[in-house]
């Protein structure tokens, strides 16, 4: 066990693509982040429609959740764990929340699409200095999406879509090649799941959108280099316009 004397809490983000762990201290001004480990697990590949995590899935996530569990010991951390979009799915979850609490002494929580958004929110508080300005928030994991409103600590919409890049990759883009009718269907499929929420958006309205999540995270890589930018240390709080994103979605079609 670390030598830390202060109080040190250690999150884990059981995700459909990827394991997140963070390792901080509460200090005066938020968090001080000690460590953090990220690994791609894909524990929602394969999975039929996120019905069933395959067994290989499986040995992957409580390998991962092994090392997860050994870094937050080193540094005598708290550990909470939460499970997102491919665990809340499975049939078979049961097998691997039990198999975490064995193998790895980690208890799963299994959280809500709702709940979910909820925490994005107060991430993306604490990360973005957006003041009390309607902002839109979207995390697209690997196998959901979660949209929220919000005026400063206020939630005014909050939903979750099972659109993932995991979950869209499997059903549209299975092969390696991307043909063209592929992500037409892709597109269109998307636009569907999102109209039930387009009058509710534009009734509220926003100022600024926030992204989180390593799709986001590509999305802006993307945009770097079609404008030919530098690439920063650090893509956190990297900012692009809306024309930048419809540039890009022009040379994808």
């Amino acid at each position: 066990m670390g030598s830390e004397s202060e109080t040190v809490i250690a999150a884990l983000d059981i995700g459909t693509n990827s394991f997140h762990l963070v390792v901080a201290k509460p200090v005066e001004t938020g968090f001080e982040v000690i460590t953090n480990e990220k690994e791609v697990i894909r524990l929602g590949h394969g999975a039929g429609d996120m019905k069933q995590l395959e067994a290989e899935a499986i040995e992957r996530g409580i390998a991962s959740l092994k090392r997860m569990r050994a870094v937050a010991d080193v540094h005598g951390a708290k550990l909470r764990a939460v499970a997102t979009s491919a665990v809340r799915e499975a049939k078979n979850r049961n097998e691997f929340i039990k198999r975490a609490r064995k193998e790895a002494d980690i208890e799963v929580e299994v959280i809500s699409g709702v709940e979910e958004a909820r925490l994005i929110h107060l991430g993306a508080r604490y990360a973005v200095a957006a003041g009390e300005q309607p902002m839109l928030l979207c995390d697209i994991g690997g196998g959901s999406t979660e949209l929220v409103i919000a005026a400063g600590d206020e939630i005014l919409l909050a939903r979750s879509f099972k659109l993932g890049a995991v979950r869209l990759t499997d059903r549209f883009f299975s092969t390696d090649a991307l043909h063209p009718s592929a992500l037409s269907s892709c597109r269109k499929f998307v636009r569907s799941m999102l109209a039930t929420i387009k009058p509710e958006v534009l009734e509220l309205g926003f100022e600024i959108a926030v992204g989180s999540s390593g799709s986001v995270e590509a999305v802006a890589k993307l945009i770097r280099k079609l404008n030919d930018e530098p690439e920063p240390k650090s893509y956190n709080r990297c900012e692009f316009s809306a024309k930048d994103v419809t540039k890009m979605l022009d040379l994808l079609a």
